[in-house]
């Protein structure tokens, strides 16, 4: 027994003893940062143990034309960086910093096309510092440069930080003042800085995530210390209503006119009539959003006001004819117009004047129909329009009513909105033919809708929908009506009489008529007030236009600054080749719905997500339209057309389920539109190669592929285009217009 509690009271005693043992040892290493064991001081690991945070980015999403074609796109970089501290050893007990400045500096100054001298100071001027980066030759390196630079072993503590450079592949021929640029803030995240990248920063950016963990001074992850990774959100993607070859065109058209008439400025668009989708958009001077070489911040369609000119008296016309007191065949005297008031309202004089309004080049026809003030472009006979038939309080009613001198809200699009002087009388009788007051040419495409169109106005808008990382469709653009400031009827005759501008022997836009389509039109030649009168060589020439004009489906504004001559709107070359670049993109949409790719019926497309596929395609064929289902999955996840969309009979239908294996369709025949729409739904790696309906493919149908197989289909325009012009018959070089001078009256 007695043994027994000897034994007891040694064990009692060791377990004391090692107890203060670790007590002990504990407090050396927490306070004393000394191993008791080996007696080895702690301080040099325990201060080189840090913790880090890094931020984990979300990949900024990309931006797509209407065809899918990349618009904005993400390019990972690297930024060089030098160590310096000779306390940093590899494993292999190497140096892990930079040795040898002077070869250091010699490669890289070659390889980076820097400054060797520049580059040595900043590796040796500082002995203390750890790390040093070389300033901006040694930022957004290509991988091809980094891989030049760790191919040379003898260079030694040489590092890169990935960062990613925001790159424009289309460069300035597709609208870099409505798209703007990204660039990398000093955390190395892309940031909008200019145009729809800012606009939607927030939607492109995505949500950052963090990487927290333990690491030694050099940065070394210590295995089995505290890690913990958050993952980033990668930001949508924006699919624009712009099409790439339409932007192409208005780009070229722009240098045209500067190569052909001088112009110093242009600006234009293209838009769908009836939905309000800009199609094109663009100015002149342009930059290229990946150099940045950008000097005037202001984007003309939107934020540069000026007074429009002639294109402004289908207004005038409209409101005489919506109102009822319009007769094109009344005569009108179409001599100067000098004019008296009743206090501010303005009144035609033959006695005692405040002044006179002249037609272009002082021309005067007589005694001639009112049709013809518009064919002619008459000052006199907008002028006498106000005055005699619509008066000053409807007409400002109408201007209202067309959206002018308000803004049109464009897709967050920064916007001026004008100004409107019409108090005097003379201001009254100018802004008759566009002059005097300022508007921008997003109001003027807006208000012409409504003419070109059966009497609704839409709203211009380019962002067609903006979709997440998973696929959702978080923002969609849609047609926006935004009022009917004129009866169908009106405008209906404004296109005939807008026809006529074009077709008449007189018309001021004959010279801009092409033999593929019939357009109507109206022109333009507005003065340029400087420092508060007027009186400049320079003058701003534009064409308002729509096709085909049995049905116009598709307008096109276009003007720019040049100095003024009379001949000029005969040197309209590069506006028709811009009108028939555009009517043969576009038209294969038409014919779908005009020579039998559909038929008449049309109703509204249900929303089909959720349903079985075969629920689904039956509803689709009761419907009198095509079902195509992509994949093999048990469930509608998406479909296009979209819910609430007009659906045609006759029209493809396409049902995607989630599925990761596809059966290749026999796309002959499809249109661009239709093989676009797969496309984008099935996500499908898809590349279209040329205009029309598609005449062969790559893979062959029937074929079971992953999302990953690349397929190329090649379209062909199948219907025969008429031959252009020959090259003495393309203008008028031996026309007489001495005999032709009532023809230029197009400004005031």
């Amino acid at each position: 027994m007695r043994k027994r509690n000897g034994m007891l009271r040694f064990v009692y005693l060791f377990a004391l003893i090692l107890t203060i043992a670790v007590v002990i040892n504990v407090f050396l290493v927490a306070v004393g940062k000394i191993h008791i064991r080996s007696m080895t001081r702690l301080d040099p690991y325990v201060n080189s143990v840090s913790m880090i945070r890094e931020t984990l980015y979300g990949e900024r999403g990309y931006v797509y034309d209407s065809d899918g074609q990349v618009v904005a796109q993400n390019v990972k970089t690297y930024d060089i960086i030098c160590y310096l501290s000779k306390d940093r050893i590899s494993s292999k007990n190497e140096p892990a910093y930079v040795d040898d400045p002077l070869y250091t500096s010699q490669v890289l100054a070659q390889i980076l096309n820097g400054d060797q001298t520049e580059i040595f100071s900043l590796l040796t001027s500082n002995p203390n510092l750890y790390q040093t980066e070389l300033g901006t030759i040694g930022r957004n390196l290509s991988q091809e440069t980094v891989d030049r630079i760790l191919a040379d072993k003898n260079l030694h503590g040489i590092g890169f930080k990935e960062s990613t450079k925001r790159v424009y592949p289309l460069g300035q021929n597709f609208s870099p003042y409505l798209i703007g640029f990204a660039r990398s803030d000093e955390n190395g995240k892309l940031v909008g800085k200019m145009g729809l990248e800012i606009y939607l920063d927030e939607e492109l950016a995505g949500e950052n995530g963090m990487h927290i963990y333990q690491a030694d001074k050099n940065g070394y992850i210590l295995p089995g210390m505290y890690e913990e990774t958050i993952p980033a959100k990668n930001g949508a993607s924006v699919y624009l209503t712009l099409n790439s070859s339409v932007n192409e065109a208005l780009q070229t058209a722009f240098n045209g006119m500067a190569e052909i008439n001088g112009a110093v400025e242009a600006w234009g668009a293209v838009m769908d009539i009836h939905t309000g989708k800009l199609l094109g958009y663009g100015q002149y001077p342009s930059f290229d959003p990946n150099l940045g070489d950008i000097e005037d911040y202001n984007n003309y369609g939107s934020q540069w006001t000026y007074e429009p000119g002639s294109v402004l008296k289908s207004i005038i016309y409209s409101a005489a004819i919506d109102t009822g007191v319009y007769d094109g065949h009344a005569y009108f005297d179409s001599s100067p117009f000098c004019y008296y008031a009743n206090g501010t309202e303005p009144y035609r004089s033959y006695g005692s004047s405040y002044g006179c309004i002249y037609n272009a080049n002082h021309k005067s026809w007589g005694s001639i129909e009112l049709d013809y003030g518009l064919i002619y472009s008459a000052n006199v006979a907008t002028s006498t329009l106000l005055t005699d038939y619509v008066g000053s309080r409807t007409f400002e009613e109408y201007l209202n009513a067309f959206g002018f001198f308000k803004p049109v809200d464009t897709d967050g699009i920064p916007e001026n909105p004008g100004k409107k002087n019409f108090y005097y009388p003379s201001e009254k009788l100018a802004l008759t033919y566009g002059q005097g007051s300022s508007v921008n040419m997003l109001q003027l495409l807006q208000a012409y809708s409504a003419i070109f169109g059966n009497g609704e106005m839409v709203k211009p808008y380019f962002i067609d929908r903006v979709v997440d990382e998973n696929g959702e469709v978080i923002y969609r653009g849609e047609r926006t009506v935004v009022g009917r400031p004129i009866k169908e009827s009106t405008a209906k005759q404004m296109q005939e009489l807008l026809a006529r501008v074009v077709t008449d022997e007189g018309g001021t836009a004959k010279w801009y008529g092409i033999d593929e389509v019939n357009i109507m039109a109206k022109t333009g030649s507005g003065e340029i007030a400087w420092e508060g009168s007027y009186g400049s060589e320079y003058a701003i020439i534009s064409v308002m236009q729509a096709f085909p004009a049995e049905d116009p489906q598709i307008m096109i504004y276009f003007a720019y600054i040049a100095p003024y001559d009379y001949q000029i709107h005969t040197r309209s070359a590069p506006i028709q080749e811009l009108t028939k670049k555009v009517y043969i993109l576009t038209t294969n949409q038409r014919r779908e719905h005009k020579e039998g790719y559909y038929t008449a019926e049309k109703t509204e497309m249900q929303d089909l997500t959720g349903m079985t596929p075969d629920n689904a395609q039956a509803i689709v064929e009761d419907s009198g339209a095509v079902p195509y289902l992509i994949g093999t999955g048990t469930k509608i996840i998406d479909q296009w057309p979209k819910p609430g969309d007009d659906l045609y009979g006759g029209e493809k239908v396409f049902l995607l389920t989630r599925t990761n294996e596809f059966t290749v369709e026999d796309f002959t025949g499809w249109t661009r539109k239709e093989i676009v729409n797969y496309w984008q739904l099935s996500g499908l790696p898809i590349t279209i190669d040329g205009y029309g309906v598609v005449v062969s493919q790559s893979v062959e149908p029937g074929t079971v592929v992953n999302s990953k197989q690349p397929i190329t289909v090649v379209l062909q325009d199948i219907h025969t285009e008429k031959p252009a012009p020959a090259e003495d018959e393309e203008y008028a070089e031996e026309y007489d217009y001495s005999e032709d001078e009532e023809y230029w009256d197009d400004e005031e």
